[in-house]
């Protein structure tokens, strides 16, 4: 069926062949389709769409920045075990049962200014 390059080894070989494609007349991309088919065992219309592909410049993305945090890290820790004794809900429910979860850890001692949150 096909042969048994590698993808970054057929790659390589699409990137080689996509700029003589790119440049060459009907009769050499022809001839040049025939090569690669040879070596990459792929079909000639695969082959075609490789080589297009490949000869195509890709433009380039911009970095996404990153969002500020919401949270500092000691109110991220006390969402997690607020989270935790939930039962892992999701941020919907969890938003809503948020007061009636704080009342009840602070009453029962479960949140108190200074206590390690998760014990080891």
């Amino acid at each position: 069926m096909g042969s048994g390059l590698s993808m970054a080894a057929r790659a390589e070989i699409t990137a080689k062949y996509a700029r003589q494609y790119a440049r060459a007349s009907q009769k050499d991309k022809g001839r040049l389709l025939d090569e690669v088919v040879a070596v990459t065992g792929w079909s000639r219309d695969n082959a075609r769409r490789q080589l297009r592909a490949a000869a195509k410049p890709r433009p380039a993305r911009p970095r996404r920045r990153r969002r500020p945090r919401k949270y500092s890290y000691d109110a991220l820790k006390v969402l997690q075990r607020v989270w935790a004794f939930s039962g892992y809900e999701c941020g919907k429910y969890l938003a809503a049962a948020m007061p009636t979860l704080l009342d009840s850890l602070e009453r029962h001692g479960e949140l108190v200014a200074g206590k390690r949150l998760f014990s080891s």
